[in-house]
């Protein structure tokens, strides 16, 4: 298993210019840019769009990300990082693929129905939210992001976006231990009446992740964790984390846009090596 990702900055937070070729006047472009995904990006009756950011200098891009989108599953996205604006030449394309990573869900349909390599199944999906993430082999210095979209079947007839999402990221040397925890969290409330009848005020479930970083060199932790993470993001910024970047099959039930529960200490383990247990909250 490859060693994890976890953002640090959003190079699109800090752009020097975000566009799209169509975009409603109320819900414009720079809604990708809130945290908040319920505050959208929504194009003006087109579902055929190109996105351009300009990061104002050629910055570290590890991995392009968009998050909690209305594209199908027939619609296509292409990503390219360029270090001039026309893009006559590329530091990364990815090249035009299916939005919707290819996942084959046990358990989704029938004792005997099968569908290998095939989509999560809708029914299954409408309980995840679902993203498109291109990660790049190794990291690129770029100063331009496109991202074309094309999906002529949305029957919404717009795209719709939360949030975007592109930067570097830090790849722990050891990747984490055994034990890790995901879950989906529940915080309907729920009451009996004097009768015995449950009644339950239902709100939106969201997922958790726990891991513990382990056996990491002091100069390492330091940087990446305690001034990257903790200090620049703290609990009050969103964070990405990508568990298994290598096996797209695990990127809708595994990948978490959220942020730190708290910031828990880092401890000297041995010698100078340091462990940390994390704790990821998804944003919903």
């Amino acid at each position: 298993m490859s060693s994890m990702m976890i953002s640090s900055e959003n190079r699109i937070d800090d752009a020097t210019s975000l566009t799209a070729d169509s975009e409603v006047s109320t819900l414009p472009i720079a809604n990708v840019q809130d945290r908040q995904l319920v505050k959208v990006y929504r194009s003006d009756a087109a579902t055929t769009i190109q996105i351009d950011a300009n990061f104002g200098s050629g910055k570290v891009i590890d991995f392009v990300a968009i998050i909690r989108h209305n594209i199908t599953q027939s619609g296509t996205v292409r990503v390219r990082l360029s270090t001039v604006s026309d893009f006559s030449t590329t530091v990364y394309d990815s090249g035009t693929a299916k939005a919707w990573p290819i996942i084959e869900e046990f358990g989704t349909l029938p004792w005997g129905v099968f569908s290998w390599g095939g989509f999560l199944n809708p029914s299954v999906a409408a309980d995840y939210t679902i993203s498109t993430y291109r990660v790049l082999t190794s990291p690129v210095v770029a100063q331009y992001l496109r991202i074309d979209i094309v999906d002529p079947t949305n029957t919404d007839g717009y795209i719709e976006i939360g949030r975007l999402i592109s930067g570097p990221a830090y790849r722990p040397s050891q990747n984490y231990s055994f034990g890790a925890e995901f879950e989906f969290v529940d915080e309907s409330r729920v009451v009996k009446s004097r009768g015995g009848q449950t009644f339950i005020d239902e709100v939106e479930r969201f997922r958790r992740v726990s891991f513990e970083l382990i056996n990491i060199p002091e100069a390492e932790i330091f940087s990446n964790v305690f001034n990257s993470i903790d200090r620049r993001r703290g609990i009050a910024k969103d964070i990405l984390v990508i568990p298994q970047p290598n096996d797209e099959a695990t990127f809708v039930t595994q990948n978490i846009y959220g942020r730190l529960v708290s910031t828990t200490p880092i401890q000297n383990r041995t010698m100078e090596y340091y462990g940390r247990q994390l704790e990821i909250e998804e944003l919903i």
